[in-house]
Parts: C-alpha cells; structure tokens; sequence
C-alpha cells in the first residue's frame, strides 16, 4: 500500500486508488499518517476532528472511523497488523517506503551529507513527491497548521537544492524556475537573491538587478522594511561585477552527434540518476567510466539514454558520439572509422586492431561521452571503448553484457502507472487527456507500462484527433486483436516482443507458451514446474531476464500484452491435444491442492462426490499448508476452472469446483464460488455429465443458502435430489438432502425439514461421512429447541461435539458450540454461554474462519451484554461489523446492526438491521428489530 500526504490525501493498493471514505474519516486518517509510527492519543484525533467544540458522541465516532479505516486497510482480523490500539490511543505501522512523507524527510536527510551531485539528484526527488500543498482537501484547523509547516520545510529543501545546483553552474536551467519560486513567496528574500545570481551568471546583468528592486518595493510597502543585509550586498556586488559572482566557465564540445530529443521522459528519474553518478570519473576508481542500459525490446532504453547523454553532456566538454548498432548487424571497424573522421583523423588504418589503438589514442585525453545503443554483446563494444578516463560510455543492449560488472548496469523496466499516463498525456496533449482521465487511466494500463506500446498508442491517437480515447480503449479490451492494434508504421509490439521470444530456449519458450495459454494472472514455482515437467528454475530466470515475466516472492506474472503474445504463439505452434493436456497438468494440481485443503480443513472422513481424475504429488512445503497455498491461488483457482471448461474437460471442470468448498466457504468468496460453479455446471450440461451436473447444482444451492435466497436453492436441491438418484449417486443425495432440510427450515417448515434429516442420516451414515452426519444433528437440535425440547436439542449438540472432536473437524467443532452457547444464552445460562462463544472464538480464529468468527462473536457480543458488560459489547459488536460488511453475509450483517442498534439505543443501526431482514425475507427478525424502534424515545 502507498500513502501519499504531500498533496491531496491519497491511498493506493496496487496503483488503484482506494476510496478514504467521508470527511471525518480522511481527518482520522491523514493525523494518523502525520504521525505514523507513533501513538495519537484519541483526545487529539478528537480536537482535529472538531476542534475545541467536540460533540458527546465523539470517542465513540472515533471508534467506528477507526473500524472502517481498518476495513479500508484489509486489517481486519485480530491480532491487527497495521492499526493498533496503543492506550491512550492508536498507532498506525507502515512498512518502509510506503508514506511519502517519510521518503522526503529521508531523501532530505540522506542529501545533508553528499557531494554536490548526489545532494541534488536526491532533493529534486525529494521535492517531486509534491502534488501540491500538503492534505489541502482535508477538513482539519489542526491538519491545515501541520500543512503550513511540511510546506516550510519543502520550501527550505527547495531553496538548498538551488544553491547546490549554482555551485554546480545550472543557472541557466534555473531561471524560469526561480522567477515561478518568487511569484508563489513575494516576501521570501532568498529566493530573490538566488534569481538574481542565476540571472547574473546568465549574462541577465539588468534583469538581476531588476529582482532586486522589486522585492525591495514589496517589502517597503507590505511591512515598511528594507531588503536584508545579504540582498544589499548582492546588489552591489552585481553593480560593482564582481568576480566571485563568476560561476563555472563553459568549455567548448564537439563533436556533437547525440540525436534529438523529441519528447520529454516520464518516470526515469531513478535510472538517470543512476547513470549520471555511473559516468562520472572519480566513480569509477580510476577506471573508465560506463553504464550499461539493459531491458527487453520496446522498453525505452534508446529513449532514456538520450536524455542522460544530454543531460551529461555539459560533463563531456570535448563531444559526444554516437552510432545505433542495430543489434549487431553495424561492423564494430566500420562504427571507428566513423568515430575517428568524427574527431578530425583523415584516413583509418585497414585493420580492426589498428582502428581500435589509433581510436584510443585519439581519445586519450579528451572528455568524450561515446553513446552505443543498441549493442548484440561485449565483442561488439570491446573495440569502440577508450583506454580509460576523462572519457566515459553508455550502452544500451537487450542483454546483460557479459564482461562488464553488476554495478555498471541499469535495468530498464517498465513505467509505473502516473509515468504511462504522462507519456500518453504528451503523445495526445495534456488538454486532450484531461477530458477523459479515467480512459487514460485504462489504457495506460492496457499499455503495461511498456513505452513502446504507450508511444504507439499515443501515436494512433495523435493522427486522429476526433476519436475519443475510449474508443482505442475498447479496441485493445479484445485480447484476440490488441496487438494488431498495438501497430504503427514500422513500429510493432508484437515485434518487439518476438524478438525477446525468439531469444529464449526451447524449455524457457514451452512455459512461456503455457503460462500465455492458461491465462493465470498470475504462477507460483511449484506450478510451473508441473507445466515444464521438469526443475523451472532455469526457464523462469530467462523469461525474467527478457522481461516476459515479473516475480515477486516466488510467484511469476504477465502482463495482458504479454500473455495475449504467449497465447498466440501456443496457437501457432502446438495443436489442440497439447493445449488441453497442459490445461489438464495444471488442472490436476490445482485439484489435488484443493482436495488437501478440504482435508486439512474438514478431516479425512468429510467426504465430497469426486470425478475419476488422477491424483498428482503436491511438494511437501504446499501439502502443509494447503488451505493458506489455495487462498494464494484464489484467482489462479477460477481460471483453471474457465480454462478447463473451455477446454471440454468437464470433469476436471466439477471436481475442482466441489473439492474448493474449503476455501469458498471459510472465507466467504461466494461470489467466486457462484462463477465457478456455473461455469462448471454449463460445461457438464455441454458434456452430459450428470453426476457432474448434479454436483454443480447441489454447490450452487449452498452458495444461495449462503445468500439467504431459499426459494432458489431449494429449486436447485430438488433438482440435484434427482439427477443424484438417477446417477445412483447415494452420497451426494444424502448431501443434498441434508441441506434441503436446512432451507426448509429457513422457511418455516419445521416438520418437512425434520423429515429430511432422518431421510438424509442414514445416507450419510452409509457413506461414512460422520461429519456430514454431526453437521445435520447441530441442525436438528435448533428445531427440537424451537419444538420445546432443549434437553433432547442440548444431548443431541453433545454427540455432534463428539464426532467433530473425534473426526478432527475443527470448523464443525466451532458451529457446534456456537450452537450449544445459543442455546445456554435463551436458557438464562449466560456464564456457560460466554465460555463456549470463547472456545468456538479461538477455535475459528486458529483456523482463519472469518465466516465463523463473525458469528462467533455476535453471539459473544451478546452475552456479554446478557452478563451486564455493555462495554465489552459495544466494542466487539464495532470490530466484528468491519469485518461482516465487506463479506456479503446479509444475516448476520443485519443480527450485528440489530445489536448494536438494541445495545446503544441507535436507530441508525435497527433501520439497517429491519431493511437487511426485510431484503433476505427473515420475518422474526425483522419484526425484532421494529419492537426494538418502537420503544426507543
């Protein structure tokens, strides 16, 4: 996550923008960031909220800023992570590099004690982390008197940065920067005098003095002072031209070859510093001076290594020089005799060798810059580089050059977002872009922050000015076509991309075709080792080193231009038994993941309907932690279950999807688990699989249970009831009578719905699926209660317990004593209740249930306030809705606002709770909650 506070109040999570929520919230938010790190006491989050006038409700408003901060952030299970309670207030913990704020103080503090050079390159990056004056758009009298003094401080680093970048005689490039300094702090004298130096230095003798006489006016009529000491002296020293005014002397250059710059750069700060402190002499310790741009085709290193040529070129007095390589195809004896007649030799020596001695000895003692762009390899360079020092060499190659040391190479990879959209902003106009940001936004990303791709873009646009953005957007959403979009004149993405394939090995070009083929967003090792068959180490670092693939923390992504190319060249080079046995490799272990997480999560005896797929080996680190590896695999998962059904696999298809309820149901994707079982359901139609499709329907019925829609998943169980039965599939029926069971009773039939249980025990018994068997006995104690028959509801919750503890079904163990404490709480047995709230608590917390914990504690909630601790309960009732909202679950959602609206009197939360109710069709509790408005005041 990225915080930004120098400027608008930003939060980003993966260069999206997240919503910061309402005023108060933002205040919250934005003292937390000014401090971050440090406890804020909650008085003063108080007095930046409202100032000195808080209302009575403020400690508590605070609390629920606090919670939905947390929501906002993902920190929502406890222990938190990044917000913290810390009496007497909270801590806000961020990892380094993720609020600007701290990147300039450190960027500042880091230029205190470098030489000249390096203090300015890390102050002008200090200085561009500002969008503008710091949290204007927040609504805080204290915020606004912090702003005010982070703008003092940007302003000194600014005013240090100039007085470096004189000494380094840039008062040319100065001017119109400090004349912009000036205009914004007409009574600030410093920047005045630094204009009038960079004015005298410029040969601008009357207009130096012309600053001068200007802030002396202002001062005279705004205060009634007279300009300072040090601006008086300035002054004189300027009338009297004295020679310590004097800057740097300029030193003639030539040649000069570097070809033009046609465009300004976007997002290369890092890289041009870099390169500047590479090519510097005394850098190199008494070697000569090189940087090496490295980085796939299309990526822009001609276009950065133009701009640090010129930006260095005052550094190489004597000329610059340049030739384009072509990758090769330039003669190394060919580019030296150019050089040489560039420099003033009359005739080359006939031999490589010769040329290459007479080039050095030419250059002896001369400040070149020599620019080789475009290099195949180091035998192409060897020739053309100098003996050493005063001279330096710049290289761009798609290579790392073998031969030159690591710290004399530069990756170039790609822009990050706000660089993208910039360079799309120059190549259509900055007015053009401001009319429809949020398309420039798209296809910036659509771009991946390839400049190639960008520029083409940019150009296709800039040639057609009455198309709308949208419209090119819309072109490249079809990942059939982009790049035949992508294509302008001799300029092609596809081209560029082929050229780093078709560098590639056979190994490193099969996984490159099956990561593009199985369109995964993104691959974990152990996956890529079952596509290769084989250890991917070697395969993966080349398509790392090519940039065809991103990594981070062993996971291997592409971007959508990257994949679309991948997937082309799976097409054009194998046939379609080879791309469904790929997608039936990784199909394979997805399954075999999901069927141990099922396992680890539901015990051995937790029975599913299975298709007759082989079973593959997981390694033995993902085996352990099966449930955690699949919730990694979230995305990965649902694109199997597309890629499989595309591909006619159906089986495959189903299995995947039923043997995923682990991770669907502990922790709420319910909407992932509709798409895939709807997917996978049309593909066992298509195939005429009817187990398959039996199975489909009884997974879609609990997702709708889950959903509180029962007339639906009742329609989808009556449905499954029979094609289970005609399949001969006893197991799944019994299943599927089972949760009829269960909507029957959500719909008030008490009595049919015991009658399927006994109908769906003696299936499961059969079966051997104790758990499914305990699962049924915790739902028939609720009607027996509701029978009046709590003694039979409590034994038969206490042989539930029993089979889930001796099953080792931990989840189950939980919603049984969820259950039992219910139950105690109704009986007035509030002590017992809390007690197995807790051991339900820890147990659902231990196995990361967030479902299950929301629940858990509700009903804890409530029985604190059943043992007279309605603090406790408020405070818990506050945490436990940040976490249920962002789930989807309406009824439990709803019983949360209807506690909290009965605990606190608030009939804010018990409107919510009736309309939830009223929207899921749970009349009691709707009716609850309009008793409990009824008698509020």
């Amino acid at each position: 996550m990225r915080f930004k506070v120098l400027g608008p109040l930003v939060v980003e999570r993966d260069g999206e923008e997240l919503r910061t929520g309402g005023s108060l919230q933002r205040v919250v938010l934005a003292l937390l960031l000014l401090d971050a790190g440090r406890i804020v006491p909650l008085d003063r989050l108080i007095e930046a909220t409202w100032g000195e006038e808080p209302p009575s409700t403020a400690r508590n408003q605070i609390q629920i800023r606090i919670s939905q901060l947390r929501r906002m952030l993902g920190d929502v299970a406890q222990p938190y992570r990044l917000l913290l309670t810390r009496p007497p207030g909270y801590q806000l913990r961020l990892e380094p590099g993720a609020l600007d704020l701290a990147e300039f103080d450190a960027l500042v503090a880091r230029a205190q004690g470098e030489e000249p050079v390096r203090a300015v390159a890390c102050l002008r990056e200090a200085l561009a982390l500002w969008r503008g004056p710091a949290l204007a758009d927040v609504e805080s009298e204290l915020i606004r008197r912090i702003g005010q003094d982070l703008e003092e401080r940007r302003i000194l680093a600014h005013e240090r940065c100039v007085d470096l970048e004189l000494g380094l005689g840039r008062h040319q490039q100065l001017v119109a920067e400090l004349r912009t300094a000036v205009q914004e702090h007409p009574l600030r004298e410093r920047p005045h005098g630094q204009l009038m130096l960079a004015l005298y230095r410029s040969g601008r003798h009357a207009e130096a003095l012309e600053v001068y006489r200007a802030i002396r006016d202002t001062l005279r009529e705004n205060l009634g002072l007279e300009p300072s000491d040090e601006l008086r002296r300035m002054e004189l020293a300027i009338l009297n031209q004295e020679p310590r005014l004097e800057g740097p002397a300029p030193r003639p250059s030539v040649p000069r070859q570097l070809p033009p710059l046609l465009s300004a750069l976007a997002g290369r700060q890092a890289e041009l510093d870099r390169v500047e402190l590479l090519l510097r002499p005394d850098e190199a310790g008494g070697g000569l001076p090189v940087a090496a741009l490295t980085g796939r085709a299309g990526v822009g290193k001609t276009e950065l290594a133009l701009h640090a040529a010129h930006r260095l070129a005052p550094a190489y007095p004597d000329g610059q020089l340049y030739v384009d390589l072509r990758g090769g195809q330039l003669q190394p004896a060919d580019v030296l005799s150019r050089f040489l007649r560039a420099l003033g030799v009359g005739a080359a020596p006939t031999t490589l060798d010769e040329r290459s001695a007479l080039f050095r000895s030419t250059v002896a003692e001369r400040q070149l810059l020599i620019v080789l762009d475009n290099a195949a390899g180091f035998d192409q360079v060897w020739p053309l580089l100098p003996g050493g020092p005063p001279s330096g060499v710049l290289i761009t190659s798609r290579e790392r050059l073998v031969g030159l040391a690591e710290g004399q190479v530069v990756r170039v990879g790609l822009l990050d977002h706000d660089s993208a959209v910039e360079v799309l902003a120059q190549e259509i106009g900055l007015e053009r872009a401001a009319g429809e940001p949020e398309e420039v936004a798209v296809l910036a990303k659509q771009c991946g922050g390839l400049p190639l791709a960008l520029r083409i873009a940019g150009g296709r646009l800039a040639v057609r000015p009455r198309w709308r953005v949208r419209t090119l957007v819309e072109l490249l959403s079809d990942s059939r076509t982009m790049l035949d979009v992508l294509r302008q004149g001799d300029r092609a993405v596809r081209a560029s991309l082929d050229v780093s394939y078709r560098g590639l090995s056979a190994p490193a070009q099969a996984l490159f075709r099956a990561i593009g083929l199985l369109d995964f967003p993104q691959v974990p090792g152990w996956l890529a080792a079952a596509l290769l068959g084989a250890e991917p180490g070697a395969a993966l670092g080349e398509l790392v080193e090519a940039a065809l693939l991103r990594h981070s923390a062993g996971r291997y992504g592409m971007h959508d231009l990257v994949r679309a190319f991948a997937g082309e060249r799976a097409r054009a080079e194998e046939d379609e038994p080879a791309r469904a046995a790929t997608v039936h490799r990784a199909g394979l272990i997805l399954l075999a993941l999901a069927e141990r997480a099922h396992e680890e999560r539901y015990g051995d005896s937790h029975r599913l309907p299975r298709g007759s797929a082989p079973r593959v080996e997981l390694p033995a680190d993902l085996a352990r932690h099966a449930l955690a590896g699949l919730d990694d695999e979230r995305v990965t998962l649902l694109a199997a279950v597309r890629q499989a059904a595309a591909h006619g696999l159906a089986e495959l298809c189903w299995s995947i999807t039923m043997a995923a309820v682990a991770l669907y149901e502990n922790y709420g994707y319910f909407e992932d688990w509709r798409t895939a079982a709807r997917t996978a359901l049309e593909a066992c139609v298509s195939a005429g699989d009817v187990r398959g499709e039996a199975a489909m329907r009884y997974a879609l019925s609990t997702v709708q249970v889950f959903a509180q829609r029962y007339g639906e998943a009742g329609e989808l169980l009556e449905s499954a009831i029979v094609l289970f039965s005609h399949a001969g599939e006893r197991h799944g029926l019994g299943l599927a009578l089972r949760n009829l069971a269960q909507v029957e009773s959500f719909r008030g039939d008490d009595r049919r719905a015991l009658e399927r249980y006994r109908q769906a025990l003696p299936l499961l018994h059969e079966a051997g699926d104790r758990p499914a068997e305990a699962h049924a006995m915790v739902n028939m104690a609720g009607l027996q209660d509701a029978g009046g028959d709590p003694g039979g509801a409590e034994a038969l919750l206490g042989k539930a317990l029993e089979i889930f503890r001796t099953e080792g079904v931990r989840r189950g163990e939980a919603q049984a004593l969820d259950s039992l404490a219910r139950l105690l709480l109704r009986q007035g047995r509030a002590e017992e209740s809390q007690r197995a709230f807790e051991s339900a608590a820890a147990i659902v917390r231990a196995i990361g249930d967030r479902i299950g914990e929301v629940y858990v504690m509700q009903g804890l909630a409530e029985a604190w306030r059943a043992l007279d601790r309605p603090e406790e309960a408020e405070r818990t009732l506050v945490e436990v809705l940040a976490v249920a909202e962002p789930l989807g679950d309406r009824l439990i959602t709803g019983r949360i606002h209807l506690s909290l609206g009965s605990l606190l009197g608030s009939a804010e939360h018990l409107e919510h709770a009736r309309g939830m109710f009223a929207e899921i069709g749970a009349e009691s509790l709707r009716a609850r909650a309009e008793e409990a408005l009824a008698r509020l005041p």
